[in-house]
This record gives structure tokens, sequence and C-alpha cells, in this order.
């Protein structure tokens, strides 16, 4: 089988002796929130003693902020080396994830029994004190690839060298759960797999983990090199179609057997797409034809619900119909052709949970007869960090707008003289991504300095989004484009009249 290397996380594929307990079914609701995002957390610092050491996702301590030993070539995400938002809010998500592991209701006690040498189906087992791994743990995912493992433990987890977590039969790590009591030691050579939670400590001592090392109040430390990578569980990107009025699924990490799906049609216009953590949000323009107005799916693509009918907004009765969709907390923006029934553009906010009232943040100039809104998104780091961008395509330029947002508040623009800007991605670093009809995607500093051409594809590009490293295109033309760093092209799918694109993690 042919695979993408750069995105694929090799599972271990072992037998073991023995078999415990049959599944359970329903899986337990663990959300890890924003701690997801992270290799490494810790809550009073982190050590690494190895420069061989390579972590990907995001690193960070708090409420002790501090980082010794690993460097940000080391991090394939964002390494915070000071106190800041985003590491306090990940500890305040990761304990709402360990109380609702240790909360749940235990199907097999395996209290006195090392783990090494059985094969568990999912489920729930517990230990009253300390779990042990001697040799070999194999998890058994029966052909589901939702199957879920959590394992309460009273005190500490040690394995012994070279301990393995394998996984077969569609298993995947980031369905594993590992609730620790007090604190984790994973030894040499270990090859570990799932999300280790710890209230204290987590101790690494060389090997690899295909997971997380999550510790609520204590260090993580890493004592010889580790490989550590968190990758999201079930991804996909969704692409609409704006002639088609469909939203494609197309599962990743791609491979060359990967099919795409449609899971929803008869979105007529179908155009911008925001996921949240559990629905899919798609904006209906109305430029095609069919209603204007923004509406959420599940996520099989079913139980469809309308969140804004401009033909029943008043503010928004005169507008042209919706098009990119950013999140804010639970603040989604959107933009607009017409926006208060003026000749100009606007970006629009509304609550998912609140849909009234909805509020014009952003008018935009017109130009001439044309008007048009793009992509929206949010800077995350930088000076502007928080600051709405907004793509004005009548204008080629982006816009910039600071916190709070009122209505009518004044853009300041922040790229402009752009080739067709449609689409904005912005990456883990904070770069800002900027996709234009010519089929060239440039490249931009958090403060907006030009960092130049970062691809060409040759098609009419449209919406962009991020999967890890990767920038993923959606054309009108139809391929569906991934571009990691190194800038090769793949093609990983075809949606003719492709417009929005999201990475949905569900």
């Amino acid at each position: 089988m042919k695979m993408t290397a750069r995105t694929i996380l090799a599972l271990v594929v072992l037998l073991a002796s023995s078999t415990f307990a049959k599944s359970t079914g329903a899986n337990v609701t663990i959300d890890l929130g924003t701690a997801a995002n992270f290799g490494l957390l810790a809550g009073s610092g982190i050590t690494n003693a190895s420069a061989a050491t390579s972590i990907t996702g995001d690193v960070g301590s708090s409420p002790t902020p501090t980082v010794t030993g690993l460097t940000a070539s080391q991090v394939k995400g964002i390494l915070y080396t000071s106190s800041n938002a985003a590491t306090a809010q990940a500890q305040t998500d990761l304990t709402v994830a360990y109380n609702q592991a240790a909360g749940a209701v235990c199907s097999t006690d395996l209290t006195g029994t090392d783990l090494g040498g059985l094969t568990l189906v999912p489920g729930v087992y517990c230990f009253s004190s300390s779990a042990t791994l001697t040799g070999t743990l194999t998890l058994d995912g029966q052909g589901n690839a939702n199957a879920q493992w959590v394992f309460q433990i009273g005190s500490t987890l040690t394995t012994a060298t070279n301990a393995t977590v394998a996984l077969i039969n569609s298993a995947v790590n980031c369905n594993v759960f590992w609730q620790i009591g007090s604190s984790a030691t994973i030894q040499t050579n270990n090859t570990f797999n799932g999300n280790i939670i710890a209230l204290t400590s987590i101790t690494l001592d060389g090997g690899t983990l295909n997971g997380r090392a999550l510790a609520r109040n204590g260090a993580v430390t890493i004592s010889a090199q580790e490989t550590v990578v968190a990758s999201a569980c079930s991804c996909s990107v969704m692409v609409s179609s704006y002639s088609a009025g469909t939203v494609t699924k197309i599962p990743l990490p791609y491979t060359w057997n990967s099919a795409a799906t449609i899971i929803a049609s008869g979105l007529t216009s179908a155009e911008g797409l925001a996921c949240s953590s559990q629905r899919l949000y798609v904006a209906q323009s109305g430029v095609f034809g069919g209603p204007m107005r923004i509406v959420s799916l599940d996520q099989l693509g079913l139980n469809q619900e309308t969140l804004v009918d401009f033909s029943k907004a008043p503010a928004l009765r005169t507008s042209g119909g919706p098009e990119g969709l950013s999140f804010s907390g639970p603040a989604l923006f959107f933009s607009t052709t017409l926006a208060q029934g003026l000749s100009n553009t606007g970006v629009w906010q509304t609550s998912t949970t609140k849909p009234k009232p909805i509020q014009s943040v952003l008018p935009f100039a017109p130009n001439g007869t044309s008007n048009g809104g793009g992509a929206t998104a949010f800077l995350t780091t930088g000076l502007y960090k928080g600051n709405l961008l907004a793509v004005d395509e009548a204008n080629r330029r982006v816009i910039r707008v600071p916190p709070p947002f009122r209505v009518d508040q004044a853009g300041i623009d922040f790229i402009t003289n752009l080739a067709g800007p449609v689409g904005l991605a912005i990456s883990k670093e904070g770069n800002v991504f900027v996709s234009n009809t010519d089929g060239t995607i440039q490249q931009f500093g958090p403060d907006g300095t030009s960092l130049g051409l970062f691809a060409t594809t040759g098609w009419h590009n449209m919406s962009i989004a991020f999967f890890g490293p990767d920038l993923m295109v959606a054309t009108k033309d139809g391929p569906v484009i991934e571009i990691p760093p190194d800038g090769i092209q793949e093609i990983i799918g075809t949606v003719v009249g492709g417009d929005g694109i999201a990475l949905c993690k569900f």
C-alpha cells in the first residue's frame, strides 16, 4: 500500500496471548479540548536531556512555564516558554478530561495483573493502585476506528524496558486514555500509544510515544532521546461545491485508496465552511440560487439545522449571502456581499448558542460595481494576536480589525495589492497565507510583512486550510491539493466547483 509518509503514524501490529473483556459499546466522553494540541503539557515545568528528541505537537507548562532542553527546531508545533493563555486554557481543559476519564464506569478490574501479554478489546479497565507493563499489551479495535480504551490507574503506571502498547484492527492511539492517579514512568526503548493524563508527573526515558504526555500538577521529564507524535484522531478535510451544492469528505491522513464521500447534498450555492467540535457549518450564499443562510450538519452530514436565515433576519434581508466562516470561541464570523443594504461588503458575527443578535463588525468600501467578501480568520500570535482578518475581494486586500468587535467598526489595511485574494489560513507559527484566484498562494508574517510566494497550484484557487504543517487548497477547477512545507504538491481528491474547505476533527 502506498502512503504519504509525512502524515501517517506507524501502528505497531503485534499479537499477544490473552484476551480480556467484551467491548462495552458506547464510548466515554473524554474531551481534551485545547490540550489535544499539545504533545507535552506540564504543570510545574518540562525538562529534556536529549538534543535528538522530537515533538510533534505544542509544548508548554502552566502555571510554571519553565521548559529546559528543548528548542524550536525540535518541536513541530508551538513551543511556549513563558506564561500564556494557551497553556493555561489547556490545563483547564486537561482537568475536565482527567475527571471525565476518572469518572467512567469500570468494565474490567485488572488490579494486580501485569498488562504485558494481554490483548484487550475496547472498554474501561481499572487498577485500584499501581499498574505495570512488561512486554507487549495489544489493543484490538475489532475493525472499529472509533474503538476506545480507558485505563484508570489509582496510583502509578510503570513500564519495563522494551515494553510496547500495540494497536491492531483499526485501533488508533488518540482513542486510548491512561488516567493516572499519581505519576507515570515510561522506561527505555518503549513504543507507547495513547494519551497519558497524569495527576502528578510523567517521565519518558527514551523511546516513542504516539500520543500525548499531559501532566496536571507535576513535571514532564525526558531523560533520553524521545519521539512524541500527537496527531488528531479522526480528521477529515471537508470541501463544499457551489455548483453541485454538496459537501465532500476526504479522510486524513490521505492514502492512495482514500475514498472521498459526498456526505451532504441539496445545499445550493454552498461556499464557506467551518467546523466546531461536533458540527459542520455551511454558508449558502445564494449566488447560484437557493436560500441565503448558514446551516449546521452533524458529523455524518445529517440532522441539518438553520443557524442564520437571511430572509428572517431584519438586518440581513437586503444583504447578499454569507461566505467565509470562522470561529472565535462560540462566536461565528461570516462575510457578506452586501452588508446593511449598502453597496459594500461586510463581516458579521453571531453565536452558535444564541444566534441573536447578528452584528455588523466591518463594512468594506465598494470598488465600482464590484463587491464581495471572502475568507475570515484570526491572528494567533504577535502584536495583533486576536485581531480579525477579512478578505476584501473587490479591493484586493486583507483588512484587520482589533477586538472588541463593535457595530460598523472600521478596519485597517493589513495586506494590499493582492492578485485576486479569496482564501485565508493561519499556520501554527502564526503566519498568514492568502490564496489567489490566479493560482498563487502568498505568505505573510503575523504583522503583515511579506514572506514571498509560497506556492503556485496552476488552478483557480479558492479557500485554504491547514492540516498540521500541510496546506490544503480547494479549487474551482476541481482538484483538492495538499502542499507540505517542502512544496511537493499532491492532489488528494476532486470536487468540481470547490469553494469552502475546513478540517474537521471528529
